[in-house]
């Protein structure tokens, strides 16, 4: 069943009370009125969800848009004199089969809104209305019904055989809207004279009664409803803010690394939750605010702020703390600090003079940044093209380099998420996966033996020192089975295990969260 919400009113009593965001953007429990309406649909089997919202109320059109939600939203955008004409601008899309239609500041219990779907998908009617003892409106429309709940009139003055109001909730079949065209063309306006009609017309309509339903259009009507829903379970789905990384930092792999954080996002929607993705840019831009950020962001701005977030109190996946430790020189100290196997490494200034003991061939790598170009990485077989690439590094304004010993072996990528059982390696040179061609350097793999869970073991206890929990890396498998991990990237692109990597990705992600929920 499609499910619809009016948020096409001004909210001007709001406004002229000193509320000042649009009134669908209202929180009430924490939670903005238009979001909890969506989940609530959602919940309750919604197939689309069609929502009207004025021209001006433009804050309110960028926050639908940007919400992804496991059902399609369909947004119209239309200014209308009154609730009666943005059903019939929305009315074309709910012509196909039953449908349920309410404001955007109706505040009821999810259990009786849930039991009113019940009803009205079995009921022997050609609609349902919501209806309250409860009064609370300036100008109420009271609702006379039989014993049956059949609903007999609408009144605009309390009358004796009237004991409820009308809830501004509707579950109609299409049938209604041919009234509502009818309506149109007879110059009607306002959403109780099109209840009128309805009964005028032999619609058959059943009265369906909620405890109580508060509509917000006074500031202390946000109070009121906070009040009633006190107690209520909150129920909201979680909201999951993901950042992309930066193309400058994605150097020969911007697809691949787009392409893992979409699948991501696909299996925590999935999971229930609902996914914003940002740019790295604009997410610096914009200062955005949630609970909960999965990033593949290396900005140096945008990890600053998560930094602060995590402060704050903010879960992050990766932690901006631990993509910082990706950092060549960091990186090298915690590994060997912490007995990881790794290559023999110096760290040195550009600007100092060689050591004569250096062993060749060896690698001059940039030691204040992650490998963006190929640059950042050398391979040098004597002290001349070391000095060469030195000199180069100084020339460019790097202040520290990383040497590391070569070692002779085969080449292994690995792929992991701690705390979990995946695990997943493969020989670059076999499946022509390379970022800068460097690999070529050890040539074509051997099979060497080595031990996989060994190799599970360094790569996790890697990922926990240095907080990277969703990890990619390479070492070195050498002839004696040996192996050293040689570089440790934060959330790499997974592009050979994509699908596997995503769903456990995303479990570990809600896991963490629900943890988090739990302190």
């Amino acid at each position: 069943m499609k499910f619809a919400v009016i948020a096409a009113g001004e909210g001007s009593r709001l406004l002229q009370e000193g509320v000042e965001c649009c009134k669908p953007l209202v929180q009430i429990q924490g939670e903005p009125m238009i979001d909890r309406l969506l989940r609530i649909f959602v919940d309750n089997g919604a197939t689309e969800i069609v929502v009207i919202v004025n021209e001006r109320s433009t804050s309110v059109k960028e926050h639908l848009e940007q919400l992804s939600l496991p059902v399609p939203l369909r947004l119209v955008v239309r200014d209308t004199p009154s609730s009666m004409h943005s059903l019939h601008a929305i009315a074309p899309y709910l012509r196909e089969g039953p449908f349920c239609l309410t404001t955007v500041d109706t505040i009821f219990k999810e259990d009786d809104f849930k039991e009113y779907i019940r009803t009205f998908a079995t009921a022997d009617a050609d609609g349902c209305m919501a209806v309250t003892p409860f009064v609370d409106d300036e100008k109420p429309l009271y609702v006379a019904t039989d014993g049956g709940c059949r609903i007999k009139g609408f009144h605009d003055t309390r009358e004796p055989e009237d004991k409820y109001v009308s809830g501004g909730i509707y579950c109609l079949k299409p049938n209604a809207l041919d009234v509502l065209e009818k309506c149109i063309r007879g110059g009607m306006s306002r959403m109780r004279n099109f209840q009128r009609a309805l009964i005028a017309e032999g619609i058959r309509l059943k009265a369906c009664p909620f405890a109580k339903i508060v509509d917000v259009d006074h500031k202390d009507d946000i109070r009121k409803a906070e009040i009633f829903l006190k107690g209520e379970p909150v129920r909201r789905p979680v909201k999951i803010v993901g950042i992309s990384r930066g193309n400058a930092y994605s150097p020969n792999l911007v697809d691949n690394d787009a392409a893992i954080l979409r699948e991501v996002a696909e299996r925590l929607r999935s999971k229930g939750a609902i996914v914003v993705i940002y740019t790295e840019a604009d997410f610096v831009e914009q200062c955005v605010e949630a609970d909960y950020f999965y990033s593949m962001a290396r900005g140096e701005a945008a990890i600053s702020q998560l930094q602060q977030l995590e402060k704050d109190g903010r879960l992050v996946v990766n932690s901006g703390f631990g993509v910082a430790n990706c950092v060549r020189v960091p990186m090298t100290e915690i590994l060997t600090g912490n007995g990881i196997p790794h290559p023999e490494s110096r760290i040195i200034r550009p600007d100092d003079t060689l050591p004569d003991d250096l062993t060749y061939p060896c690698w001059v790598k940039r030691g204040d940044a992650c490998a963006m170009i190929k640059d950042d990485v050398c391979y040098v077989e004597n002290r001349r093209e070391a000095e060469q690439a030195m000199s180069r590094f100084r020339q460019r304004g790097i202040g520290v380099v990383v040497v590391n010993e070569h070692l002779r072996g085969d080449l292994v990528k690995f792929y992991g998420v701690r705390g979990t059982d995946f695990f997943h390696w493969f020989y670059p040179s076999m499946v022509s996966h390379t970022k800068f061609g460097l690999e070529a350097v050890n040539g074509e793999a051997r099979g060497l033996p080595f031990s996989v869970g060994l190799l599970k073991q360094y790569a996790d206890k890697a990922a926990w020192v240095m907080d990277v929990p969703v990890y990619g890396g390479d070492c070195v498998v050498m002839e004696n089975g040996e192996m050293k991990i040689f570089d440790f990237n934060d959330w790499p692109s997974f592009s050979p295990c994509r699908v596997e990597a995503a769903e456990k990705i995303a479990g570990y992600i809600m896991e963490r969260i629900a943890n988090h929920i739990k302190k």
